[in-house]
């Protein structure tokens, strides 16, 4: 991988350990901010001061002089020698119980006063506390800390066809096509990452439904096959979610053994992303569907800010998708394609792509096969197509 991708280098950066790289930059950034907010905390308030035409000391005197508690005594105010303790209490929010001479009382009554006036004809005290589910303290705090987590930018590409070295030359190199651009919570796993990575190859159907058209799609390859792996630097990260999974990296160990080439390490999906030590810019590999490969590359990574969603359910996301215009029928040319024929006897083409109207109305009357084919449902996700229903035909 190193040999072929070789003049990646010189654009690539250095090996980097994500999660020791982004403590040591969080503690930077937290002392340079702490630091910056003292000095200039202290240089506004000598500016104040000096508006003032005072200094520190002798603003302290007349501060403590205006704010004291004194000023703040209204003579409309009950005297301090009634011999009761005045206190600040929470006004009940539900007062549907509550007389209105209690609700003028309450700027007078002390705490314990209170709860003697609150009572009801059984004699037991009505709760006066606030509602928890309004109190602020009890709200749910973010579960990402703003400065503290960071965030990775994964760039997947599209399969590519790789020629023998024989035809490189006439061929030329092949085109890259961006398929999406994914961004991960470093406290996340690969495992997570490889659900965000949608292919073409998860979705094929191989099940011959051209006898029931309106039957149910059978499983799409995803669900039956679920093997994988990421190739990032020099280790092989397998998908382990389940027992049947194959391990993909086996039979190319055993080929680069057999070639002095490595050596290499396994490790599993659930690795999570700040364990990686890798270089952003360089091309790895994403393998599934037996040998289906995506080149994937980290092209960024930030500390997360306010300015970010802080809920994790929120990643991976999807922050960027390359359009892909679709494939439409062959004989209506405005739908999109549900349906792949092949052995048509009434077709001049070895393969046939059909909308859901054309397919119906051409292979089937009544209900019944007309001719010899064989038909597949073009893979696609279902909830993103929208499914057209036979036209009623007029008797």
């Amino acid at each position: 991988m190193d040999q072929i991708y070789k003049p990646f280098d010189r654009q690539a950066s250095s090996k980097i350990c994500l999660k020791d790289y982004f403590q040591q930059y969080s503690e930077l950034i937290k002392s340079s901010i702490c630091h910056e907010t003292h000095e200039i905390d202290k240089q506004t308030d000598d500016e104040i001061f000096q508006l003032m035409g005072t200094n520190r000391l002798e603003a302290k005197v007349h501060l403590k002089h205006y704010c004291s508690i004194e000023n703040l005594t209204l003579s409309t105010e009950i005297s301090k020698e009634t011999g009761e303790k005045q206190e600040y209490i929470n006004i009940p929010e539900n007062l549907d119980n509550i007389s209105l001479e209690t609700i003028k009382m309450l700027k007078i009554l002390s705490k314990e006063t209170l709860l003697k006036a609150l009572r009801n004809q059984n004699g037991i005290p009505i709760k006066y506390e606030r509602d928890k589910k309004h109190d602020k303290n009890n709200l749910k705090m973010p579960d990402i800390n703003a400065g503290e987590e960071f965030l990775v930018y994964v760039r997947v590409y599209e399969p590519f066809k790789s020629y023998p070295r024989s035809l490189k030359y006439k061929m030329g190199l092949p085109a890259l096509k961006l398929k999406n651009v994914i961004s991960i919570l470093g406290c996340q796993t690969l495992y997570e990452l490889r659900q965000k990575i949608m292919c073409q190859s998860d979705l094929s159907i191989t099940k011959e439904t051209s006898k029931n058209p309106n039957q149910k799609p059978g499983p799409m390859a995803k669900d039956i096959y679920k093997s994988g792996f990421f190739y990032i630097e020099d280790t092989f990260y397998n998908d382990t979610s389940l027992p049947t999974n194959i391990d993909y990296s086996k039979i190319i160990l055993e080929w680069a053994s057999t070639r002095d080439i490595g050596p290499f390490k396994v490790a599993t999906m659930d690795s999570k992303i700040n364990s990686l030590s890798t270089k952003f810019g360089f091309p790895w590999v994403y393998q599934h569907q037996g040998c289906c490969e995506h080149l994937i590359v980290f092209t960024d990574a930030r500390l997360i800010t306010v300015d970010d969603v802080l809920t994790p359910t929120a990643y991976p996301k999807i922050e960027r998708i390359r359009p892909v215009s679709g494939k439409n029928c062959i004989y209506c040319g405005i739908f999109n394609v549900h349906w792949i024929v092949t052995d048509h006897d009434r077709i001049p083409h070895d393969i046939s792509y059909f909308c859901n109207r054309c397919f119906i109305s051409y292979n089937y009357v009544d209900g019944k096969k007309v001719g010899n084919f064989k038909a597949y449902s073009y893979p696609c996700i279902p909830e993103l197509m929208s499914v057209i229903k036979e036209p009623k035909r007029k008797s």
